[in-house]
């Protein structure tokens, strides 16, 4: 008797097979994923964050932001789109937005991770920040949906986002 391949049933059994393999493996690799794009986020905001010490190295830049800024929100921008002066900002910070944007190759990260950072939320990073803390340091962000809504990536990790 010569062997003229597969029959149907075994075929459909090798399949049904496969689509319960897949299915049981397929919420793994969601969640391993979003990790590689939460961890891709954060190592944007360590380049941000490297932009940001290497602009207010240069003392116009520092003092422009130390004058006025310490502790609040200095730029934001949509993801991709060089930096921009935030809304609500008063005062000048064209030197140290124009060594941030050179370090960062004219236009900020794009964000990877861009689900609800809470389970069943609402709260979608949209833009990138950064600002200077209290101590003269930069701290660099995204924003989730306001501007009154924020995550924290550099120095330290929000632990809403880990």
């Amino acid at each position: 008797m010569k062997n003229k391949g597969f029959s149907l049933v075994e075929l459909i059994i090798v399949i049904a097979i496969m689509a319960i393999l897949a299915a049981a493996i397929a919420p793994a690799l969601i969640r391993y994923i979003d990790k590689s794009r939460k961890a891709d986020d954060v190592s944007a905001a360590e380049t941000i964050n490297t932009a940001v010490s290497a602009a207010l190295a240069n003392e116009d830049a520092y003092s422009q932001a130390a004058d006025y800024m310490t502790g609040v929100i200095i730029a934001d921008a949509d993801p991709g789109d060089p930096f921009a002066k935030a809304s609500g900002i008063t005062g000048d910070v064209n030197v140290l937005l124009d060594d941030v944007n050179s370090s960062c190759g004219g236009a900020a990260p794009k964000l990877k991770y861009t689900k609800a950072i809470t389970p069943g939320g609402t709260d979608k990073p949209t833009k990138w920040f950064f600002g200077i803390n209290v101590s003269g340091k930069p701290i660099v962000g995204l924003e989730k949906g306001s501007a009154s809504s924020t995550v924290i990536l550099q120095p330290d990790i929000d632990a809403s986002y880990k």
